[in-house]
C-alpha cells in the first residue's frame, strides 16, 4: 500500500493479547472502522425495512441517508486516534507521537473523546453544507455512543484539552483520516436535516452502531489484517463491504421474509370458526403508519389469536419485519414462546427458518429455549456460551446462536417473547438500550395482561408506547380488564409518539371493545362476544378460610378439580398443611420454589390442570397456588375459591373456572370468594383483620372493600357484558364516592403513592424528544435502574447440599451455572440478610463460590441437609435481616412444599 499520507494506517484499532498464536497481533483502526461501516452498508441494503425506518426518522432521500449513516458509522471510533488510547498497548504506541507511551495517563474513554473532538473541531467532520453542528451533534453522539451509552459531556471542550488527550499529531491523524473515507464513502455534501427528526432518530442510530459494533469486532468474520496487505483503503473497503453482506446474512440479523396473506384458519391452524374479535382483526382496515391495537375482551377469548393475525397483516403488507410479546411474568413468557414455536413458522416464507427467542433472565434454563438455539449454519460460533446437545437443523423453531447468545439481542430475532421488563430496558438508561429500540421499532409490539401493571410499570409502558410510535414502530395491547382511565393514558402516550397532540377522548366503555389510534385516527369498536362464551357466573362469600376448606374437602371427595388461590405463600402453606390433616393430598404451585422444581411444577400443573387433561387424571385433584396461576397459564378447573383481591385479578382469576368444555361436568359453576363482609361502615382494619399477611400485598383496602361491594351487590360476574361496569365500579372516577369514611385515608394514601411512582417513573425513563445525548436520562446516577419498585425487596438464595464432602447446587445439571441457577429461589429481604455456614464448611463453601460470577455476589447461599426422620425434608439456616438484633432463622426445603420458614 502506497503509505504517504496514510500514516494513520499505523495506529491500532483491535489488538490480541501477545500470546494469541498466529497472525497479525493487531488491527489497523481504520480498517476496523472500514468494517463497521461495511456491516452497517450491509444492512442497509439487504435490510429495507431498517433501511426504511430510518429514512422516516431522517427525513431524507435514500441514497443519501446510506451514504450518510455509512459515513458516520466509520466515524464511530474516531476517539481511538488519541494518544491517550493509544497508549494503552505500549508495543504499537505510533512513531509520530513525540512523547514516550509510559509517561501518558493511559485511562481514557475514547467514545468520549470522539464527541470531543466533534465538539471542539467540528471542520474535521465535513459537514455537509447547511447543517449546524448543533444539529449535527446527537448523530455523532449515537455513533460515539457504541458502547451502549451516551458519551459523557465534557466540561471543557477547548483545543488546548482536546490536545493533551490527542496531541497534535492525533487529531491531524484523524482528520487525514476522515478526509480519506469522506473521499471513498461519499457522503453528501449538502443536507436538510429537521433537528426534531434527528433526535428521535438518533436513538435508531445509535442501535444501528451498537450491532455494527459488536459485529464488525468479531474476528471470527472480521480477521485482523496487515496494513500492507491491500493496495489502498478502497480495495480494503471493496473487501469488507464484501464480508458484511456474508456476515449479517449468518449473524441472522435479516428478517426471514414474509410469506403471503394467511386467512385466519391456516394461520392459527384450527377449523373452528374465528371470533368476533379474531374476526375484527382479520377485517379491520390498517391505518397508515404507526398504530396502536387495543383489544379489550374476556379471559380465554382468543385474544393473543387475534393480535397474531394483526401482527401478520401487518408484516405481509412490509411494515414490520416481527413481533415480540411482553409478559408480566417468567412463567408466563415460557408458556407463550412453547405457543409461538409451534405457530411462527406460518409467519414467514416456506424456505426460510425463522429465529425465535425468549427474553428473560432466567431464560438459558428453559429447555425449549435451548433446543431453539441453532448454529445458523456456523461451523462454530465464538460467542456462543454453550452448545447444548439437543440443538440441531430439525428443531421446531430455529435462533441463530449469535442473538441467542446475549438477551439484548433477542429483539433482534424474527419472533420473540419475553417479559415486559425486557421490553421496558429499552427506554430507560440502561447499556445498550438502543438495540432493544432498534429491534422493536420493526417488530409488532404485543403487550399481553397490560392491565397488570403498578402505577410506575404502566406508566414506564406508555413511555415505551411514546417511543415505539415515534420510531416508527406499532403496537397492540391486550387486557380482560383494562380500566378506561389507564386505556386513555396508554392511547394518549402512543399518540405523543406520532406528533399527534390530540389526546385521546375517554369514550368506550363498551365491551368487547376494540380501539385503532394513529395519526388523525381514534375508533372505538364494540365487538360481539363469543357465540357460546357468554355466562352469568354466580359469586358466594365464604367468610373464613376454614369455610373454603370445608368446600375443597367436599368437592374433592365429590372428584371434582379444585383451585384455592391465596394472596401470599404462608397462607396456602397453611392451608395445604389443614387439608392434609383432613386427610386430602393437594399440590402446592407457589413462587417459593427453587428455579428446577418450579419448572417441574409448571408442566405438572398444566398437564392435570390444563385443556388437554383427561377427566381421571383431574379428579379429585386439589391445587393451592397464588398468583402464579393468574394470567396466562391455560388452566381449567371445575371449582375455584380465592381470597379477596382487587376486582380486576378476581376476572382474571375466574377465567380458570370452568374454561374449557368437559362433558363430564355437572351442574353450574360458581366463584367462591373469601373475604369480609363490605359493611358501609367498615372499620379502617376491615381487611387487615381477615387476612393479616395479604394486608401487605393488596395495600390499597378501599379498592378491596370496593370489588366486595361490587361483587356483593351484583351477585354475579357476567361475561362479556358485565365485566365493564365491574370495573369502573371499582376505578372509575365515580367509585371512591363510596368508600367507607374509615378507609378514605388509605384510598387517598393509595393515590399519592401511585402518583409518586408515576413521577419517579418519568424521572427515571429516557426523554425521546432530547435523542440519544448524555443529558436525556439520568445515566449519570451511580443506581441501576429499576424496571419495577419493589415495595418489599427480595433476596436470591441458593441451595446448595453436601456431597462427598463438597458444597455442589441442590439441583443437578451437566452444566454447573446452570445447576446453581436452577437451585434459586427469592424470598423477601426481610426475613434473610446473610448466610449461616457451619464453621466445619466454610471452607468447602468458600471453594464452591469460587465459581461463582461478579453477578452473583449478593445471593446468599443456603445449606441444606436431611432430616433424621425424613430425608426428603431438607433444613437449612440464614441469617434474619434484623441490624440490631441479628440471629439465626431456620428454614425447610421440600420439592412438593417449597421453603418455608420454621420460626
Amino acid at each position: 500500500m502506497d503509505t504517504e499520507g496514510m500514516e494513520f494506517l499505523r495506529f491500532w484499532g483491535k489488538a490480541r493479547p501477545i500470546d494469541s498464536g498466529c497472525g497479525p497481533k493487531w488491527h489497523p483502526l481504520a480498517f476496523h472502522c472500514l468494517d463497521v461501516a461495511a456491516v452497517g452498508h450491509a444492512l442497509l441494503t439487504r435490510y429495507s425495512g431498517l433501511r426504511e425506518g430510518l429514512l422516516y426518522l431522517l427525513g431524507v432521500p435514500r441514497e443519501e441517508a446510506v451514504r450518510l449513516i455509512c459515513f458516520l458509522l466509520c466515524l464511530h471510533d474516531i476517539g481511538k486516534f488519541a494518544k491517550k488510547f493509544q497508549a494503552k498497548v505500549p508495543d504499537l504506541y505510533p512513531s509520530c507521537f513525540d512523547a514516550a507511551p509510559d509517561s501518558i495517563l493511559t485511562y481514557y474513554d475514547h467514545s468520549a473523546g470522539g464527541l470531543r473532538l466533534f465538539d471542539a473541531k467540528s471542520d474535521l467532520f465535513k459537514l455537509p453544507s447547511g447543517v449546524n453542528p448543533s444539529t449535527w451533534r446527537p448523530l455523532v453522539s449515537a455513533i460515539a455512543g457504541h458502547h451502549g451509552i451516551p458519551p459523557e459531556p465534557q466540561i471543557n471542550e477547548t483545543l488546548v484539552v482536546l490536545r493533551k488527550d490527542y496531541g497534535k499529531e492525533g487529531i491531524a491523524a484523524a482528520g487525514r483520516f476522515i478526509q480519506q473515507v469522506h473521499e471513498l464513502l461519499d457522503p453528501p455534501q449538502k443536507l436538510c436535516l429537521d433537528r426534531r427528526r434527528v433526535h428521535p432518530a438518533s436513538f435508531a442510530l445509535a442501535g444501528v452502531a451498537v450491532l455494527a459494533d459488536w459485529i464488525g469486532s468479531s474476528q471470527q468474520w472480521f480477521p485482523y489484517r496487515e496494513p500492507e496487505s491491500f493496495q489502498d483503503l478502497g480495495e480494503y473497503w471493496s473487501d469488507a463491504k464484501e464480508r458484511g453482506a456474508r456476515t449479517v446474512e449468518e449473524a441472522g440479523v435479516l428478517p426471514a421474509g414474509m410469506g403471503g396473506p394467511l386467512s385466519y384458519n391456516a394461520l392459527i391452524g384450527s377449523k373452528a370458526r374465528p371470533s368476533p374479535m379474531q374476526d375484527w382483526a382479520r377485517c379491520v382496515n390498517l391505518p397508515p403508519g404507526p398504530v396502536l391495537f387495543m383489544i379489550e375482551d374476556e379471559t380465554g377469548s382468543g385474544k393473543t389469536e387475534a393480535a397474531i393475525m394483526l401482527a401478520h397483516r401487518m408484516m405481509a403488507t412490509g411494515r414490520a419485519d416481527g413481533l415480540y410479546i411482553a409478559l408480566p411474568t417468567m412463567a408466563t413468557a415460557n408458556a407463550m414462546f412453547d405457543r409461538l414455536c409451534v405457530a411462527h413458522r406460518k409467519l414467514f416464507a416456506a424456505d426460510r427458518e425463522p429465529s425465535v427467542a425468549l427474553a428473560h433472565g432466567a431464560r438459558d434454563l428453559h429447555r425449549g429455549f435451548r433446543s431453539a438455539v441453532l448454529r445458523g449454519g456456523r461451523k462454530e460460533d465464538p460467542y456462543s456460551k454453550e452448545q447444548d446437545a439437543e440443538s440441531e437443523t430439525t428443531a421446531s423453531a430455529a435462533c441463530a446462536a449469535w442473538i441467542a447468545d446475549d438477551r439484548r439481542r433477542a429483539f433482534l430475532a424474527d419472533v420473540g417473547a419475553g417479559t415486559v421488563d425486557q421490553a421496558l430496558l429499552s427506554v430507560l438508561p440502561s447499556r445498550h438500550q438502543s438495540l432493544r429500540l432498534l429491534g422493536l421499532m420493526r417488530r409488532v409490539l404485543i403487550l399481553d395482561e397490560v392491565h397488570a401493571y403498578d402505577a410506575y410499570m404502566q406508566r414506564e409502558i406508555e413511555r415505551l408506547l411514546e417511543f415505539q410510535a415515534g420510531l416508527g414502530g406499532s403496537a397492540i395491547l391486550l387486557s380482560a380488564t383494562l380500566p378506561s382511565s389507564i386505556r386513555k393514558r396508554l392511547a394518549d402516550a402512543f399518540l405523543k409518539g406520532t406528533g399527534d397532540a390530540v389526546e385521546m377522548a375517554g369514550e368506550g366503555l363498551d365491551y368487547p371493545l376494540a380501539t385503532i389510534c394513529a395519526a388523525g385516527v381514534r375508533i372505538s369498536t364494540k365487538v360481539t362476544g363469543q357465540e357460546g362464551r357468554a355466562r352469568t357466573l354466580p359469586v358466594r362469600f365464604l367468610r373464613t378460610p376454614n369455610a373454603a376448606l370445608d368446600e375443597i374437602e367436599k368437592a374433592a371427595r365429590d372428584g371434582k378439580a379444585v383451585l384455592y388461590i391465596r394472596n401470599t405463600v404462608d397462607d396456602a402453606l397453611d392451608a395445604h398443611a389443614d387439608l392434609t390433616a383432613r386427610g386430602l393430598v393437594p399440590d402446592l404451585f407457589h413462587a417459593r420454589f427453587a428455579l428446577v422444581d418450579r419448572l417441574k411444577k409448571e408442566e405438572q400443573v398444566v398437564k392435570i390442570f390444563g385443556k388437554e387433561s383427561v377427566a381421571d387424571e383431574r379428579a379429585g385433584k386439589v391445587l393451592l397456588a397464588t398468583q402464579v396461576v393468574e394470567q396466562s397459564l391455560d388452566l381449567d378447573f371445575d371449582v375455584l375459591i380465592t381470597d379477596l383481591a382487587p376486582i380486576d385479578l378476581v376476572i382474571q382469576r375466574a377465567g380458570r373456572l370452568w374454561r374449557h368444555e368437559r362433558p363430564e361436568r355437572e351442574g353450574q359453576p360458581e366463584l367462591l370468594v373469601v373475604g369480609p363482609e363490605p359493611d358501609v361502615d367498615a372499620k379502617e382494619d376491615w381487611f387487615s383483620n381477615a387476612f393479616p399477611r395479604a394486608a401487605y400485598v393488596y395495600q390499597d383496602h378501599a379498592r378491596l372493600w370496593l370489588t366486595a361491594k361490587a361483587l356483593e351487590e351484583t351477585g354475579v360476574i357476567k361475561s362479556p357484558d358485565g365485566l365493564r361496569a365491574l370495573i369502573e365500579a371499582v376505578y372509575g372516577e365515580e367509585a371512591e364516592i363510596r368508600v367507607p369514611s374509615s378507609l378514605e385515608g388509605i384510598c387517598y394514601d393509595a393515590e399519592g403513592k401511585a402518583g409518586a411512582e408515576r413521577g419517579v417513573a418519568t424521572t427515571n425513563t429516557l426523554d425521546f424528544a432530547k435523542g440519544y445525548v448524555r443529558n436525556g436520562g439520568a445515566w449519570d446516577s451511580d443506581e441501576r435502574t429499576p424496571t419495577r419498585l419493589v415495595d418489599d425487596p427480595q433476596v436470591t438464595l441458593r441451595l446448595a447440599c453436601i456431597r462427598d464432602g463438597c458444597v455442589v447446587p441442590y439441583a443437578q445439571d451437566a452444566e454447573l451455572w446452570r445447576a446453581w441457577r436452577l437451585s434459586e429461589v427469592n424470598v423477601t429481604a426481610r426475613r434473610v440478610s446473610g448466610e449461616a455456614v457451619p464453621p466445619e464448611h466454610e471452607a468447602a463453601v468458600r471453594e464452591a463460590k469460587g465459581d461463582w460470577t461478579r453477578f452473583d455476589a449478593d445471593k446468599v447461599l443456603i445449606l441444606l441437609k436431611g432430616d433424621e426422620d425424613d430425608e426428603v425434608v431438607l433444613l437449612g439456616s440464614a441469617v434474619s435481616a434484623g441490624e440490631d438484633n441479628r440471629q439465626e432463622v431456620r428454614l425447610s426445603y421440600h420439592p412438593r412444599m417449597g421453603l418455608k420458614w420454621l420460626d
